[in-house]
């Protein structure tokens, strides 16, 4: 044996980060987690409910404090569920987070897709005057208050268009358009995304329509785009639209039976 041969390694390189156009990820990873969401709510939310009672909270019947309750349960849960999302692409599949799930922040016009969401709130509330919109929704209840209406504005523009766009447009859309078609992809994509909301809006079909058209211009710009940060921006800058024509229309949600009266 020659002495210049090279020895052996002793030890294995580590794994080459895997980039792809392709979700790394399978539609079982997604329902994983929905599920992961689901428990945490649960869990978390019990957790405080019970919490709440031993420290002399009136949880039940007062709908400030079971609105404080959900909401950190809820992201309390979205944060366990970001964990996960990444857990799956950098610890279990051995990939890279940014390209995997595309998210692509526009480094010089970002402020354009906030501008693209206030457009869209605008066009969706005119649309909405000539449709059969219920004057009371389940959701209008967190609203009574001022201090509710606070909690779900900040709610409203920060964790929850970041959790569902990084759900929807980056885990979802990806699954299904390798299924089933970018087409049929981005109609499912849209349908589930309005059927989340389901639950807030008693089922009504004319504002659900609303979040469906909502979804699909979002999955749409995910596709053009190939990028997940614009419809995170335009997500932001509609729910914005939202709760400051509420917050002009309730006198700065002073008056929040104003809300009531419309």
């Amino acid at each position: 044996m020659s002495s210049t041969e090279n020895p052996l390694p002793l030890s294995e390189p580590a794994p080459t980060p895997v980039v792809s156009r392709e979700p790394v990820w399978n539609g079982w990873d997604v329902a994983m987690i929905a599920i992961v969401v689901v428990l945490g709510i649960f869990v978390f939310g019990s957790l405080l409910g019970v919490g709440g009672k031993i420290l002399g909270y009136q949880v039940a019947g007062n709908v400030t404090v079971t609105l404080r309750v959900i909401l950190t349960a809820q992201v309390l849960a979205y944060c366990v569920a970001l964990w996960f999302m990444r857990h799956l692409i950098v610890g279990h599949y051995h990939s890279q987070w940014n390209p995997a799930v595309h998210w692509n922040w526009p480094s010089a016009n970002w402020f354009t897709w906030i501008a693209a969401g206030i457009l869209l709130a605008i066009g969706v509330q005119l649309i909405s005057m000539l449709l059969p919109v219920p004057r009371a929704l389940p959701i209008d209840k967190y609203f009574q208050s001022r201090q509710g209406a606070w909690m779900m504005s900040i709610f409203g523009v920060t964790m929850a268009p970041l959790f569902e766009e990084l759900f929807f447009r980056g885990f979802l859309y990806p699954v299904l358009a390798r299924r089933t078609g970018i087409t049929l992809g981005v109609v499912l994509t849209a349908i589930g995304f309005a059927v989340l909301h389901a639950s807030q809006l008693a089922g009504a079909w004319a504002p659900l329509l609303m979040l469906f058209l909502v979804g699909l211009v979002l999955t749409l710009v995910r596709v053009v785009k190939n990028a997940v940060a614009p419809t995170f921006l335009m997500h932001v800058g509609y729910n914005l639209t939202l709760f400051t024509l509420l917050w002009v229309a309730t006198d700065h949600f002073r008056h929040m039976e104003k809300l009531l009266q419309q």
